[in-house]
């Protein structure tokens, strides 16, 4: 009987992944044709800016297996002590899928430190499994853009994203940054849109913009900058590029500061890195390093108003409330400036509603409604929110707009 019922949902199930695969094909030609319509007679709308943007770049010149035997120093201790971590700084639900799924390998090559299947992985990262989660082609469409010819449908829908969100990082910065200010290392095997010599990589329109506005909230050139959940270390690399003398700190799970770790340190070599296991954080460790990486539940070790800005990306959407509500207090505390969220609405609200309800921790800025999705999403609600710690106030009744250092 079972064998039966399971042959009979089997085309069931065919036909639903059917439909879904003709509504998957029908946004991307819609997409695409939306876009023709639009960029037509713009000359950066060639498509063989797609097809030269996804070529292979593979970065052999140098030789990493010191800074990948560090890493594997770091992970292995970082994953260790996560096990024992307050569960408000294990990973989230969503993040232990993503290993289950396709972070098998990375982790096994971390553990074990073999190197040479890291170094692999690593110089192919932008078009590898190990980045998963963090990096991706639309729609997880792999096959489309990495295997042989891309066909014109995926061209185009690739193309005319890809020009909107330069257009609108052009608007938010009063067009005056170059669009060579976007170009960055070939760490990884990046791809993107070649336009007029630059390679405009996937992503790089909206972590070049989260940096310009971060040093656009710094009030010392000297600054120091703490992040939640920095992913690979897009923003972080145009941050340490264009304001050198700020000290970063990323707050990740252990795969992912494994990753950062590998792109920051190939990218500024020059650089004095912290991971972890290398020392505790202290006044006197963030002094003497440029670059701080380390996992989530090391937050807490942060002194008392050490962080002038603290940053996060939609990675605070994504996790529990009782997290929210630590990492909201642990910002209030080390904090002598700012915290700027950028993600849904929803987690913006859920943001101000916590600090609100356990104590006034924040007041809030500015918010202002944040458009990089709403070409995809007409829906979107995205926002882009600056929230100030009251600690640093007076009383909260001084809290009123203001607006970012120009």
């Amino acid at each position: 009987m079972k064998p039966r019922m399971k042959h009979l949902r089997h085309p069931v199930r065919t036909a639903a992944a059917a439909r879904n695969l003709l509504a998957l094909y029908l946004n991307i030609k819609i997409r695409g044709d939306r876009s023709h319509r639009h960029y037509r007679g713009d000359a950066r709308y060639d498509l063989t800016n797609v097809s030269n943007g996804f070529l292979s770049r593979l970065d052999d010149s140098s030789e990493d297996a010191e800074v990948l035997e560090r890493i594997c120093a770091a992970y292995i201790s970082a994953a260790q002590q996560e096990a024992f971590a307050p569960e408000v700084y294990q990973a989230s639900g969503w993040w232990r899928q993503v290993r289950l799924a396709s972070l098998g390998p990375v982790m096994q090559a971390l553990s074990s430190r073999d190197v040479i299947s890291l170094r692999q992985m690593y110089r192919n990262f932008f078009r590898d499994a190990s980045s998963t989660g963090l990096i991706g082609v639309p729609y997880s469409l792999t096959k489309a853009y990495f295997d042989g010819q891309i066909k014109d449908i995926h061209r185009r829908f690739f193309l005319g994203d890809a020009l909107y969100g330069i257009d609108y990082w052009k608007t938010l910065t009063g067009d005056c940054i170059p669009l060579n200010a976007l170009a960055g290392p070939k760490i990884g095997n990046p791809f993107g849109i070649m336009i007029g010599g630059t390679l405009v990589r996937s992503g790089a329109v909206y972590h070049h913009y989260s940096a310009y506005k971060i040093a656009r909230c710094l009030l010392s050139a000297k600054a120091t900058v703490a992040e939640f959940g920095g992913g690979f270390g897009g923003m972080a690399y145009y941050l340490l590029r264009d304001q050198p003398e700020v000290k970063y700190i990323d707050f990740d799970v252990p795969e992912s500061l494994a990753l950062a770790s590998y792109y920051l340190l190939r990218s500024f070599p020059h650089l004095k890195f912290l991971l972890y296991g290398e020392g505790a954080i202290t006044a006197e460790t963030l002094a003497s390093a440029d670059v701080v990486l380390m996992p989530l539940f090391e937050m807490e070790s942060l002194p008392n108003r050490s962080i002038e800005l603290v940053f996060s990306s939609h990675a605070m959407s994504d996790i529990s409330q009782e997290a929210m509500t630590a990492y909201l207090n642990t910002i209030s505390r080390i904090s002598i400036g700012r915290f700027l969220y950028m993600g849904n609405a929803q987690g913006a609200e859920l943001i101000s509603k916590l600090a609100a309800e356990a104590q006034p921790l924040f007041c809030v800025d500015e918010i202002r409604p944040s458009g990089w999705n709403t070409h995809r999403f007409p829906s979107a609600d995205e926002v882009e929110c600056l929230f100030t710690p009251i600690a640093i106030r007076k009383s909260a009744t001084e809290c009123s707009p203001s607006e970012p250092r120009g």
